[in-house]
């Protein structure tokens, strides 16, 4: 019984998930935060490799955000839940989603150690797509190089994808964010293939209380749709950088406190 619901699961918490008899697959690595234009481009290199020999795909990604967990000065706010990321990969068309929780003991493998741990004895995989920027093992030791000759020791292929331009820049999770601390959402939208989205649950006095680290707009006025229904969204910041400060405000939400909501910022009207 446990391995038939193992079977099933389109979503895997970690590699204690994988089942014991799951085939070589098609496999492809990142945060995939935002599951951007750039990301269904990798996406789609995956379910290539996967054609070619008919074998099923899986996406592996990382929760929390690897530069959280390492303490990294980066703005890791979340463009998009675990869940949400995982059900636009698996629109997108991947099988199985792997969700590795990022620790200091993964950060601490090796890149040989990372392959055979994850892509050898788990995932069995026989073909691997990673972005050509792709950095993993301790430190970011490993590269698109790297996967290559340890594919060749384990079997498995490795392919590097050139990253989508967006707007001039690299389309990536970053640029995203900068978008968005910019006010600029329909950039972001451009990134993304959609306008960006969060969810949350109305509280009283039409505000939305959002998870710790969503990623949210610069302070401002914005039309967007509170679940589908066109609405005014009011964002205000704190000065400083804590995304935790940001509150979100919609006038016109129709709702009653505890609904969960999801809402999508689709122009900017002012500050």
């Amino acid at each position: 019984m446990v391995g038939d619901t193992l079977r099933q699961r389109t979503v895997w918490r970690g590699l204690s998930d994988v089942p014991a008899d799951w085939p070589s697959c098609a496999v492809t690595i990142g945060v995939f935060d935002g599951v951007h234009r750039g990301h269904a481009w990798l996406i789609e290199n995956t379910l290539r490799a996967a054609a070619e020999t008919g074998l099923p795909t899986v996406l592996v990604t990382f929760d929390p955000h690897p530069a959280r967990v390492l303490g990294l000065p980066r703005d890791t706010s979340a463009l998009s839940s675990v869940e949400r990321r995982a059900g636009i990969a698996r629109e997108l068309g991947v099988d199985r989603v792997c969700v590795l929780p990022f620790t200091l003991e993964l950060a601490r493998m090796s890149p040989a150690e990372f392959v055979e741990n994850v892509l050898v004895n788990a995932l069995r995989a026989a073909s691997v797509v990673v972005g050509a920027n792709f950095t993993f093992g301790h430190r970011g030791a490993g590269d698109v190089d790297t996967l290559r000759r340890l594919g060749a020791r384990h079997g498995f292929t490795t392919r590097g994808v050139d990253l989508m331009p967006a707007d001039g820049a690299d389309c990536s999770s970053t640029h995203v964010r900068g978008c968005l601390q910019r006010g600029d959402v329909l950039a972001a939208t451009r990134a993304l293939g959609r306008p960006h989205e969060v969810a949350g649950v109305l509280t009283n006095g039409h505000e939305v209380a959002l998870s710790e680290g969503t990623a949210l707009p610069r302070s401002g006025r914005y039309a967007g749709a509170v679940s589908g229904r066109a609405a005014e969204l009011v964002v205000t910041r704190s000065p400083g950088p804590d995304s935790a400060a940001a509150r979100l405000h919609c006038p016109d939400a129709l709702g009653a406190p505890g609904e969960a909501v999801r809402i999508q910022f689709l122009e900017t009207l002012g500050t």
